[in-house]
């Protein structure tokens, strides 16, 4: 075999070794796109700060039509014990958007202090793991690769104003074969605030902005907007600037809920591009649908 040939073989292979590496690590950042409706995804401190139990689904899928199509599935869910003290959270996620799947299953527990004037100030944790298929091509096998995280959040609650700072990956290791680092983890800092603003009677304006930086990379800026009616039907827009993922980029996300009963509520999230994804650009269709589902029993109050 001419030394060529074998530099020309040894090249594709190494290539495709880091190509499938660089797909299968595209995991836990496909919850980040969602903190707009499940805050939980990117601050583990906002564990059980609504105080009755919420259990959250949501659906992604290219081409509703299609069979086959790529698709992301992910849950979470949230209560409070001890008086609501303490919170208890967890997440899981099953992608299946790109050529590899992945999933994950994370735990997060918050410890609340009370304030003055009905304030409430979080402080909490988060851990997981990630299971990642890395396709190694020397053996012709696929390996499924174990990846442990930790995170940490503070979040500041009170009547008209909301805000957090957290690392939802404080800890996360990056994935290896043979000794060699193949790709780095994504270890986003992140800054959120909002306010919620009573037009009139029954409307309520919700405007937020959430900041990130990951390191060698630009400052990521979102500005968010949702408004309610009456406690019944809700809109909501977000231009996201250098998203926190594993690849930064630029997109506008719309979102529709509506609360069909005092425990089920219906929601419907378009993505102008397939957030936190290496392969987005690989289709015809760069936008990407998401369904929302969401279970409270028990509720004591409304929580937009």
């Amino acid at each position: 075999m001419p030394v060529s040939f074998r530099r020309r073989c040894l090249f594709l292979i190494t290539a495709s070794l880091l190509f499938s590496v660089r797909i299968a690590f595209a995991q836990r950042e496909v919850l980040y796109s969602q903190y707009l409706v499940n805050p939980l995804s990117i601050n583990p401190a906002y564990a059980g700060s609504r105080e009755t139990f919420h259990l959250s689904a949501f659906l992604r899928r290219k081409w509703i039509t299609a069979r086959n199509a790529p698709i992301t599935q992910s849950v979470s869910g949230d209560g409070s014990i001890s008086n609501g003290r303490i919170g208890l959270g967890f997440q899981a996620l099953n992608d299946r958007m790109g050529l590899l799947a992945a999933t994950g299953v994370y735990g997060s527990v918050a410890y609340r202090f009370n304030l003055p004037a009905l304030a409430k100030l979080s402080i909490g944790v988060q851990g997981g793991v990630n299971v990642l298929p890395v396709y190694d091509f020397t053996s012709a096998s696929s390996l499924n690769r174990a990846v442990g995280s930790f995170g940490v959040g503070i979040y500041y609650q009170a009547e008209h104003f909301f805000g957090g700072v957290s690392m939802p990956e404080v800890i996360s290791r990056g994935v290896s074969l043979a000794g060699q680092s193949l790709y780095p983890a994504v270890r986003p800092v992140m800054v959120n605030a909002g306010t919620k603003i009573e037009i009139d009677e029954g409307t309520v304006l919700i405007p937020s902005v959430l900041v990130s930086k990951i390191e060698n990379r630009p400052l990521g800026v979102d500005v968010n907007a949702r408004i309610w009616f009456g406690e019944e039907f809700g809109l909501g827009a977000s231009y996201r600037h250098n998203s926190p993922g594993l690849i930064q980029t630029d997109y506008i996300q719309a979102l529709a809920e509506y609360q069909l009963t005092k425990s089920i509520r219906l929601g419907y999230i378009f993505n102008s591009k397939t957030p936190e994804s290496p392969l987005s650009n690989q289709y015809y269709e760069k936008s990407v649908h998401e369904i929302m589902f969401r279970f409270s029993p028990g509720t004591l109050k409304f929580s937009y």
